[in-house]
């Protein structure tokens, strides 16, 4: 019986071309383009992943400034509620006192008596002052605080970011050609090139 030898050339063939298992030039060219393909593969799933990032970026710069935009709103409304407040509770402090020296008058009531009293009131009222001062402070106090939190969240937002991973030309060539070098395919193309 006879075993056709597989390394023997036929004519108009080359030795590559009637290698078994060898690479022939298409073969290469094949590899070749499935290097580039895998490569742009890569290089545009890198671009993607940019521009998702890019987009989360600006989201989380948006989201900062309109949280900024509410709290500065905010702190704008209770300045002005604790100015009013303030006097309001002033005004009050008057009209008691007033009325406090009205009655006194008309009774024929004076000296140390009606002092006390006109004083009894001042206390009151700086009482409440020093009162809603310290929860004015402590609004204000609350909203910074809020401020410094929206800013920690956009930092979060962005360092959560995955990285985008650029391509690497060596590793796709290794990715690509690990199949046929495995296969012994690329040995035989070597050895008869």
């Amino acid at each position: 019986m006879c075993v056709p030898d597989t390394n023997v050339a036929v004519e108009g063939q080359t030795g590559a071309e009637t290698s078994a298992g060898g690479v022939s030039p298409a073969m290469g060219m094949m590899m070749v383009g499935q290097l580039a393909s895998s490569y742009l593969a890569q290089q545009n799933a890198a671009d993607l992943q940019k521009i998702r990032n890019d987009a989360a970026e600006k989201s989380a710069k948006a989201a900062l400034r309109q949280d900024q935009a509410i709290l500065i709103r905010r702190t704008q409304e209770e300045r002005e509620n604790f100015a009013q407040s303030n006097f309001d509770r002033q005004r009050r402090a008057m009209e008691i006192k007033a009325t406090a020296n009205v009655a006194a008058g008309e009774a024929g009531v004076g000296g140390i008596a009606v002092d006390r009293l006109l004083d009894n009131v001042d206390r009151q009222s700086g009482e409440v002052g020093v009162r809603s001062k310290k929860n004015f402070s402590r609004t204000l106090a609350s909203l910074e605080d809020a401020g410094d939190k929206a800013v920690a969240n956009m930092v979060n937002r962005i360092q959560g970011l995955p990285p985008v991973t650029q391509p690497n030309l060596l590793a796709t060539a290794f990715n690509v050609a690990t199949p046929y070098v495995a296969s012994g395919a690329f040995d035989e193309y070597l050895e008869t090139t």
